[in-house]
């Protein structure tokens, strides 16, 4: 039996030390179809590898797969990564013993739809994924059960006869170096590889990081955005209400200094009258006094109850929107549980819900969100692209009509001109991405964009 004829199918799964459980494809599928569990994987998201192993114990293809498993240990039912035509289609990767092997992952997919179900290797010195499932397969690969072709031809390769009557045209001292050269560079040509798929994986790592950053970031903005808001109309309210209460407290003091002019023009002109008066000037001074410190202590109270009715009022309007939110979340779910029931259904006989939508591509969903996408398509396609609603809208109009934004007049008309289109949303910065800085507000020449445009 040659090594060819002999080809085994191996999993493998990954954690944060490495390589945590391997088993055959056979074992996966029971896995797959629930018939048993992995309680070590419950409530997780699992990095796995699908190997192909030929009889020597050299690895001739591989797909870099994920898979949830619920709180139980099972796996998602929903999952359908055709692995083995992803292999059967990968493009080349490194050699790790029998040539250059069919390699599927994020950085590069034979099927665009299934990249988010992708990962990409770690290929830094010391820790090397290609590595370690090298090792690992030659270690373990018998007691795994892979099989392996006891009739192997381990001898060196012969040389090509020379014909009789036929001179030599080369001599072995130059044939040997000419195989040298020839090995030389065929090795150097899959360094090369390896390394362009280390730049890939990279730069796909870091530019996920960066989209994810700067969701977070768009998140966090909104949110403060939302309290500032909140708290300039409650400081707003406070210095309507400040203002009212000066307001009141000017006219008061208004009405005390003009009493105040009163009883003095009075006690001069009743000077004579005796010290009776002056007693009961300061009689009634002390009545006034008295009067205005009840007022201001009334209206004061009167202030505090009426802030604190505006706060039960808030608080009972509040309550009343989260029960309306309740009984609305409530009747979409029975109102969604007859048409959840037909698509788990239809996604039970293997059918895949697939829309597509500018800047995310073909977006495969799940039964149980259908409801949440119809709801919002806009949304579901904004958070698959990592960016929020309103940016992924803004994204949308300029790219359905890429021109510029700038106010050419004061009926509210715009530039018009055409400007590049930016194709990844996470890429577009509205205000800056959407108008032509150096052609505005006067849309001066520039025979440099004309010429992008034109070639677009």
């Amino acid at each position: 039996m040659s090594a060819s004829a002999v080809t085994s199918e191996a999993i493998l799964f990954f954690d944060h030390r490495g390589i945590s459980k391997s088993m055959l494809y056979s074992d996966f599928e029971a896995i797959l179809d629930g018939m048993v569990g992995v309680p070590e994987f419950a409530d997780k998201e699992v990095r796995g590898a699908y190997c192909l192993v030929n009889g020597h114990l050299k690895v001739t293809a591989m797909v870099l797969f994920t898979i949830d498993f619920d709180e139980d240990g099972m796996a998602d039912t929903t999952w359908n990564v055709p692995l083995r035509h992803l292999a059967e289609h990968a493009a080349q990767g490194p050699d790790m013993g029998a040539g250059p092997i069919r390699l599927a992952c994020r950085s590069q997919c034979p099927v665009a739809w299934h990249q988010d179900q992708l990962w990409d290797p770690g290929m830094k010195p010391g820790a090397n994924d290609f590595i370690a499932i090298r090792d690992l397969i030659l270690e373990r690969g018998p007691k795994m059960g892979l099989e392996i072709d006891d009739d192997m031809d381990t001898s060196a390769p012969k040389a090509p006869p020379v014909l009789a009557g036929q001179a030599p045209t080369v001599r072995p001292d130059e044939d040997e170096a000419r195989r040298k050269e020839d090995e030389e560079r065929v090795r150097l040509a899959r360094i090369i590889k390896e390394l362009r798929l280390r730049v890939q994986t990279l730069e796909n790592s870091q530019t996920e990081e960066v989209a994810k950053l700067r969701y977070a970031t768009q998140q966090k903005e909104e949110i403060l955005n939302a309290q500032l808001e909140k708290v300039l109309g409650q400081f707003k309210a406070l210095k309507a209400q400040n203002g009212a209460l000066r307001e009141q407290n000017d006219s008061l003091k208004a009405q005390v200094l003009s009493l105040n002019r009163s009883l003095e023009e009075q006690s001069h002109q009743s000077a004579n009258q005796g010290s009776e008066l002056e007693v009961l000037t300061e009689q009634y001074k002390l009545a006034l006094e008295q009067r205005l410190e009840e007022e201001r202590a009334k209206l004061s109270e009167q202030i505090h109850a009426k802030e604190m009715d505006v706060l039960t009022r808030d608080d009972l309007i509040g309550q009343l929107k989260e029960q309306i939110v309740d009984l609305k979340r409530n009747q979409a779910k029975e109102a969604n549980s007859g048409a959840q029931k037909v698509l788990e259904k239809l996604e039970d006989l293997g059918l895949s819900f697939i829309a597509f939508h500018p800047g995310a591509g073909h977006i495969s969903i799940p039964a149980e969100q259908m409801a949440e996408y119809m709801e919002n398509p806009v949304a579901f396609a904004a958070r698959k692209c990592l960016v929020t609603e309103d940016h992924y809208r803004a994204w949308l109009a300029h790219y359905e009509n890429p021109v510029c934004q700038v106010s050419a007049g004061v009926d509210g008309q715009v530039c018009g001109k055409r400007v590049i289109r930016v194709e990844v949303p996470n890429q577009f910065k509205p205000g800056v991405s959407d108008r032509n800085a150096n052609r505005c507000p006067n849309c001066r020449n520039d025979s440099a964009i004309d010429n992008v445009l034109k070639f677009r």
